[in-house]
């Protein structure tokens, strides 16, 4: 992620976690925590068991977040503090966003019409799949499947953004009943994950595997030349190298139940 990346997600998720924007600008912006967003990225446990326990109004942090390594800090650097990947203050922000994100209902917003409409529900998932060997490689692989049809959608989370969603289901609709169970859809996804990964170039992986012989006919060859040479400290060794075997992951990150009236 580039800074303006980190800035859109950043205030995105501010936005949502109900936080005032105070002040936006070129790099960076100012905001007023909300209580639940203070909790979670404001590093004061002390401050809010205290609160808690003795009912004192709650007072949140108003902070000031540079995303521009560029930016001139002279003006922000006594209020400010600079948010980029390894940042404690970002990890602590995707955290908040995994731990309130991972399970949402949403509906699409419709015009307000005098007959009932139907909504179709979407199971959508967020899959991470991770190529993991002594480098790594995420993919992030959404996905939606009809809970009436069976039919499946890739990069689901672009034609969502098509949509206006709200938490809320609008008047005069309902929620068609799922054929499909949560079970047997998140089978059926994953089998589409599984055809998906057989269609992946597998020669990061066989590169992997050659780095990895290499190094291991280098600890055998070291070991081999040492006169007292300990058998178990070589197994050990032999094993360390053995857990960079290539391997695939495949994790959901959030999940969500989705109600649209026009199919994508």
């Amino acid at each position: 992620m580039n800074h303006e990346e980190i800035y859109r997600f950043v205030e995105r998720y501010l936005l949502a976690q109900e936080c005032q924007i105070v002040e936006r600008g070129n790099g960076y912006l100012t905001t007023k925590l909300s209580v639940k967003a203070d909790k979670d990225i404001g590093g004061r446990p002390f401050y809010w068991l205290f609160q808690e326990r003795t009912g004192a109004p709650a007072d949140t942090l108003t902070l000031t977040f540079i995303f521009d390594p560029k930016l001139n800090q002279e003006k922000l650097a006594s209020k400010g503090e600079l948010l980029q990947l390894g940042s404690w203050r970002l990890h602590q922000i995707f955290a908040s966003a995994k731990k309130h994100g991972q399970f949402v209902r949403l509906y699409e917003q419709v015009d307000t019409s005098p007959s009932t409409k139907a909504l179709h529900p979407w199971l959508a998932i967020n899959y991470k799949i991770s190529l993991i060997s002594d480098q790594k490689k995420d993919i992030f692989y959404p996905v939606g499947i009809n809970l009436v049809t069976g039919y499946i959608l890739n990069q689901f989370d672009r034609i969502l953004a098509t949509y206006r969603l709200t938490p809320k289901i609008p008047d005069y609709h309902y929620t068609m009943s799922p054929i499909f169970s949560l079970p047997s859809a998140v089978k059926r996804l994953e089998a589409h994950i599984h055809s998906f990964l057989n269609t992946l170039d597998d020669a990061w992986a066989k590169a992997a595997n050659q780095r990895l012989d290499e190094e291991i006919e280098i600890i055998q060859s070291f070991y081999v030349r040492e006169e007292d040479t300990n058998q178990d400290t070589l197994n050990k060794r032999l094993a360390e190298v053995e857990v960079y075997r290539p391997r695939i992951t495949v994790e959901p990150i959030n999940i969500g139940l989705i109600y649209l009236q026009r199919h994508p």
